[in-house]
């Protein structure tokens, strides 16, 4: 028996590149057919490990959305600023603070902008 098979449609390079070029607002990085694999993908996007595009850390925010075609990856740049960078690595030193999941939710309620999946 084979090994498990990840099946994603994600263009980290693409997505960094057009969420840098609109500052706050969230781009879809991409779809994921696994949460685990979601949750990974944005936790490196937070921390810039793994995937260049994302660097430096913290410059991203990263949130998943479970649709019917599988997990959606969404991104969102913010320039840092050095105190911020700070604060996030001290962040990281400290553990999280709630689940992603309620992380998701409360980015959503605060959003005011349209995440509509694209056409």
């Amino acid at each position: 028996m084979s090994g498990h098979v990840i099946n994603a449609r994600v263009d980290h390079q693409q997505a960094a590149r057009q969420a840098r070029q609109m500052p706050g607002q969230w781009v879809l990085a991409g779809v994921y057919s696994s949460g685990a694999s979601a949750t990974s993908a944005a936790r490196r996007a937070r921390t810039g490990e793994q995937i260049p595009a994302y660097q430096p850390a913290g410059s991203f925010r990263a949130r998943t959305t479970v649709t019917q075609d599988g997990v959606d990856l969404w991104i969102c740049y913010v320039a840092p600023t050095e105190q911020a960078t700070r604060d996030y690595q001290a962040s990281l030193a400290g553990g999280p603070t709630e689940s992603l999941d309620d992380f998701s939710r409360r980015l959503d309620q605060r959003s005011t902008e349209s995440t509509a999946r694209p056409a």
